[in-house]
């Protein structure tokens, strides 16, 4: 890749960190459905070109701020595996926290906006899809029942937790949360789970 290229691909990437800053500012101030492309432009001071060479319009900006958490999350199931995770989930919680932590100000932009809910509700029903099926092949009968009620149970308490932290109501670093939710995790997983770990 020569430098010309490599210019252009930083300045895209750049343009699109400033839109979406200024967006989550925007969300933060102002109902969502009152964010315009102006009030964007404006903020992040670029120009209405700039903007609508990534982005149709509002709304795709804000499924594509949506989109790249999914995608990030995607590839560190990828990598570790689903029922790696099953079995021990710290090293995705750690991963997961941590990554949050290096741009934490910038997500808690969106996390802590009125479109919050909305964006922590879209992860938790694709963390559900993507495992559901993992889940019903390992175990069935009355272990597939414990087994989804405690995954549901910490699941919403892992959210719950992060979006306090985001919110700065956990005085704790992306190390101490993550260890303390797995101290929780280990303690009370069925033993279902548990025998997951003398397997991997």
């Amino acid at each position: 890749m020569n430098d010309r290229v490599k210019s252009t691909h930083k300045n895209a990437a750049r343009s699109r960190y400033l839109i979406k800053h200024a967006y989550g500012e925007l969300l933060n101030e102002k109902d969502p459905s009152k964010i315009s492309v102006t009030d964007i432009v404006e903020r992040a001071n670029i120009s209405r070109g700039t903007f609508y060479a990534h982005y149709l319009d509002v709304y795709d900006l804000n499924l594509s701020v949506q989109n790249n958490v999914l995608e990030a999350i995607d590839l560190a199931i990828d990598r570790m595996g689903i029922e790696s995770i099953i079995a021990d989930p710290t090293a995705a919680v750690t991963l997961g926290l941590e990554f949050l932590e290096r741009s934490k100000d910038y997500y808690a932009l969106f996390v802590n906006s009125s479109q919050g809910e909305v964006l922590v509700n879209r992860i938790v029903h694709y963390l559900e899809e993507r495992f559901a099926p993992t889940v019903t092949e390992m175990f069935h009968g009355e272990a597939l029942n414990n087994v989804r009620l405690f995954m549901q149970y910490t699941l919403g308490a892992y959210i719950r937790v992060i979006m306090a932290w985001f919110a700065g109501r956990i005085d704790m670093t992306a190390a101490e949360c993550s260890a303390a939710l797995m101290q929780i995790y280990l303690a009370s997983r069925p033993a279902e789970v548990a025998a997951l770990t003398k397997e991997h």
